[in-house]
């Protein structure tokens, strides 16, 4: 329960700086900023200041911020200089793109911090488990995140000579490990399970790693790198999901809710590991030139400043408000198959 606690006050950290990076570009941009939304929906909690509405709504798909005259359909007063149509280009494509700019910025100051104070990953010759799957002989026998296999059946076990070589050897038979849990030695018995023929399994992920803590230059740095990194690696699994290369694996929010958990079971460091890989994400994501994302704005305006006139904000409009029904369609279909279909 704590690690799910934990889990939705990350991801909706991330909404909320998302949506202030608009916010705050907004306001610097001189625009009139009506609502401060965390959720959609009517208000359950919320306050009133310098105009702004700030408010939790009970939908949480998300969040938004209301800037006067950003959705075409809505009444506003044409003639006042502060509403979002009448602001000057470039004022207006930078606080759409405020809020991705603002997830790029909250990767590297999150895998800064992490990179000074715990460091950075680096190999190593022990074999630490980094995770234990649920329901496996593994979590039957009582390994743990964090346990050093030290022994299998009397053989020393390292990155030369892996747990899955010994277990291998053994055809199935009960396996006797040896483990270093914070410190102090502990014994345990397990059986592996048969996965297919002359393949067993005992239901661990291994962390071939140690955290080595780099100076500030290093780590800004590496930090700064991150979210390049992390993009080309997002864009390379999107291209190969929309090309067929790989099966399209998405979840919502309920289920990027249980991986953070699961990630902040692990360790302090995978937790600020994935929080940061979903800032990338949100940020990149929102990038993408489809409609009712924050580059699909962009690219309207873009276009707008190629052809020297404004689009008809009708069309504008209904363009933006099909790409929200099918996007919140698609986040609705993948929740429900995070509840329903994966456990």
């Amino acid at each position: 329960m704590v690690s799910i606690l934990i889990a939705i006050i990350g991801l909706g950290v991330l909404v909320v700086l998302h949506e202030g990076g608009h916010f705050l570009a907004a306001r610097l941009c001189g625009m009139r900023v009506e609502r401060f939304s965390i959720g959609f929906g009517p208000t359950l909690l919320g306050f009133k200041r310098g105009g702004t509405t700030y408010q939790i709504a009970p939908i949480p798909l998300g969040g938004f911020v209301q800037i006067t005259g950003l959705n075409p359909n809505e009444e506003f007063d044409h003639a006042d200089p502060y509403v979002y149509p009448n602001r000057p280009r470039w004022m207006r494509l930078f606080t759409i793109v405020a809020g991705p700019l603002a997830n790029y910025l909250t990767a590297f100051v999150i895998m800064l911090f992490v990179f000074i104070i715990l460091g950075v990953p680096l190999p190593s010759k022990t074999e630490r488990v980094g995770d234990v799957v649920p329901g496996s002989p593994a979590a039957a026998a009582g390994l743990q995140i964090g346990d050093v296999i030290a022994r299998a059946n009397g053989h020393d076990v390292s990155v030369d000579h892996t747990i899955a070589a010994e277990i291998k050897a053994t055809a199935g038979a009960p396996v006797a490990l040896e483990l270093v849990r914070k410190g102090k030695p502990v014994s345990l018995l397990i059986t592996p399970l048969q996965k297919e023929a002359g393949q067993y399994q005992i239901g661990v992920f291994l962390d071939h790693s140690e955290l080595t803590k780099l100076s500030f230059p290093a780590a800004a740095k590496e930090a700064l790198i991150y979210p390049y990194e992390k993009s080309k690696l997002i864009l390379d699994g999107l291209y190969k999901m929309v090309t067929g290369k790989e099966k399209a694996e998405l979840s919502g929010p309920i289920g990027i809710t249980r991986e953070i958990a699961r990630a902040a079971r692990r360790s302090i460091w995978d937790y600020f590991g994935i929080i940061a890989m979903l800032s990338v994400y949100l940020g990149l994501f929102n990038l993408l030139p489809l409609p009712a994302l924050d580059g699909g704005r962009a690219l309207i305006l873009s276009i707008e400043g190629i052809i020297g006139r404004r689009i008809n904000p009708r069309v504008e409009a209904t363009v933006h408000t099909v790409g929200l029904v099918v996007l919140l369609g698609m986040m609705v279909i993948v929740s429900f198959k995070d509840i329903f279909g994966r456990g």
